[in-house]
């Protein structure tokens, strides 16, 4: 007979053992406690000002740090929530291994104490970083509801609306400035209560575990405001027609990390008064606001004042339009003739939706849809007609992705004639899979576009030197007759080349000083040698070539439009 299987050890166990480890190596004293719960391991650590009552969760098993959780008495401390879970992250970059997950637990309630410990012995500091995790801590307190904020959390204290269900707590809040209905919201069906935001340099009657939100709350605010607030506020409970309103407190107060923490309150209010029959409960509002968004999703504030030109929006242009939009530029000014078709739909960013509209009105919708703050201008006709009849004033770049050189050297020459000075990337793509190319040059500094057509003498030639298919070949396709002949290339190509365009762009937009160089991507050239063509010397070494090299044979022969050489 077979005995039975020996009973596994329990975790809690293993991890007390590694944690008693660790704290015996660095002196401090740890003992255990009843959890209560199983697979929760409580224990007691003693610090230099307190002792401890941590519980780790043992069982974790998504290869994420185990919870930990502070039993109470509390009071207010830094990165712990209203019910006691204490914030430790992974560092941003910790390995969790599977087969240690004892030793991970052990890690995180060692974490957990330094946590603690590191703002237990300075009480201002502790405030102070208390009030930066403001939002998270509100966000916990019973009863809490999260909204939306569309509205600039500047410190401006003023009236706002606010949309929710004022029969239901767990309804969505939207909160938005007064005659604004912000189209990412869908409010068709709510109608706006009112709203109060201001700003106080401190915020009194924070709820401590087990106390929760009350009519104190509002009623310390109340003590607390200026007459011009108090003056806002008596207009916030002003005449509801004998009917009681539910109304909205949004309070933002300084981060010492930066910014302002933003808390609100619901509340019930009846003859210009607070009702207090109808219990009050906390707000918290995700922010919507264009500024916010960008600052949090990694765009750049800097240049939301920026105004970058693109000629040319087809596959390569809209690639440069939409990572611009997202790297922070604020303001485009789009020019194309043509309208989307079907035939661009795997190369160019736009939604097949869109066929049949001018690419720069389908593009200007879509992408201000898709980036808060960004104003696009549209021209739906061709760039030298632009060009013609617009200053370039108030433009801080411009992009030339036409993939015509004839038609790029004129505008190149066409920039060096107007009297502002700003930066030009010109980009295009080779044929198949051969590469793609960026320039980046001053209207005014040397260097331009006709610096590519020179010979290893610095006599002008018809074909770039930055060319990596050889001259007189035929490589355009056609799939319905003359009427469209194509040059083939795919959308990774289309791609690569606009996102390295975008980069010389926001590069130039940002750098101290104007400086010339050349960009390029050397693809494998398969699709190319199966079609038998021909390429230049210059392909087989692009690839080894540093940037400052290539930049040099780009630029460094003799050139009489930008050097006055002969």
């Amino acid at each position: 007979m077979t005995g039975k299987a020996p009973t596994p050890p329990d975790r809690t166990d293993i991890v007390f053992n590694a944690a008693r480890l660790l704290c015996g190596e660095r002196g401090i004293h740890i003992a255990r406690c009843d959890s209560g719960k199983p697979g929760i391991l409580a224990t007691k650590l003693k610090g230099s000002t307190r002792e401890w009552e941590l519980l780790v969760d043992c069982q974790e098993e998504c290869l994420s740090l185990p919870a930990v959780g502070l039993r109470p008495p509390r009071g207010f401390l830094p990165h712990v929530s209203y019910h006691g879970s204490v914030c430790v992250n992974d560092g941003q970059g910790l390995s969790i291994d599977p087969d240690r997950r004892e030793d991970i637990a052990a890690h995180t309630l060692l974490a957990a104490y330094d946590l603690l410990e590191k703002w237990s012995t300075d009480e201002y500091a502790a405030r102070a970083e208390f009030m930066n995790e403001l939002e998270g801590y509100w966000n916990g307190l019973p009863s809490s509801v999260r909204g939306q904020a569309a509205f600039e959390i500047d410190g401006n204290d003023r009236l706002i609306s606010a949309y929710g269900d004022s029969k239901r707590k767990q309804s969505a809040w939207y909160f938005a400035d007064r005659g604004v209905r912000p189209r990412e919201f869908d409010l068709t069906k709510l109608q706006p209560l009112r709203a109060l935001y201001i700003h106080l340099d401190q915020l009194p009657g924070i709820p401590a575990h087990p106390d929760q939100l009350t009519h104190d709350f509002l009623d310390e605010v109340r003590a607390a405001l200026s007459p011009t607030q108090l003056s806002l506020w008596n207009e916030l409970l002003g005449p509801s027609k004998n009917a009681r309103k539910t109304n909205a407190l949004l309070l933002s107060v300084p981060r010492q990390a930066g910014g302002r923490s933003l808390i609100g309150v619901a509340f019930a209010a009846h003859n210009r008064e607070i009702d207090r029959r109808v219990s009050v409960f906390p707000l918290t509002a995700r922010r919507r606001t264009a500024s916010h968004m960008r600052e949090r999703g990694g765009a750049s504030l800097e240049l939301m004042a920026k105004r970058v030109a693109i000629l040319g929006c087809g596959a390569v242009g809209s690639v440069v339009a939409d990572t611009l939009a997202a790297a922070g530029v604020g303001k485009l000014t789009l020019i194309d003739a043509e309208e989307y078709s079907e035939d661009n739909v795997f190369r160019h960013v736009l939604q097949p939706t869109y066929i049949g509209i001018p690419k720069t009105i389908a593009l200007k919708h879509q992408l201000e849809q898709r980036y808060p703050g960004l104003a696009v201008e549209a021209f739906n006709v061709s760039a030298q007609r632009w060009l013609a009849s617009t200053p370039l004033n108030g433009i801080d770049g411009v992009v030339v992705a036409f993939g015509a050189p004839s038609v790029e050297r004129s505008f190149g020459r066409a920039f060096r004639s107007q009297e502002h000075e700003l930066p030009l990337v010109f980009t295009w793509l080779e044929a198949l899979d051969l590469g793609g190319h960026s320039v980046l040059m001053w209207a005014h500094s040397p260097g331009c576009l006709d610096c590519l057509y020179r010979d290893d003498e610095g006599a002008s030639c018809l074909h770039p030197r930055t060319s990596f298919l050889e001259p007189n070949q035929h490589v355009t396709r056609n799939l319905t007759g003359c009427a469209g002949v194509f040059v083939p290339y795919g959308a990774l190509q289309a791609r690569k080349t606009g996102h390295m365009a975008a980069e010389q762009m926001l590069g130039a937009l940002v750098g101290s000083s104007p400086e010339r160089a050349y960009r390029y991507w050397a693809g494998d050239g398969t699709q190319a040698r199966a079609q038998g063509l021909r390429t230049t010397p210059w392909w087989s070494r692009a690839p080894t070539t540093s940037a400052a090299v290539a930049t040099e044979r780009a630029f460094g022969r003799p050139c009489k439009r930008c050097r006055g050489d002969s």
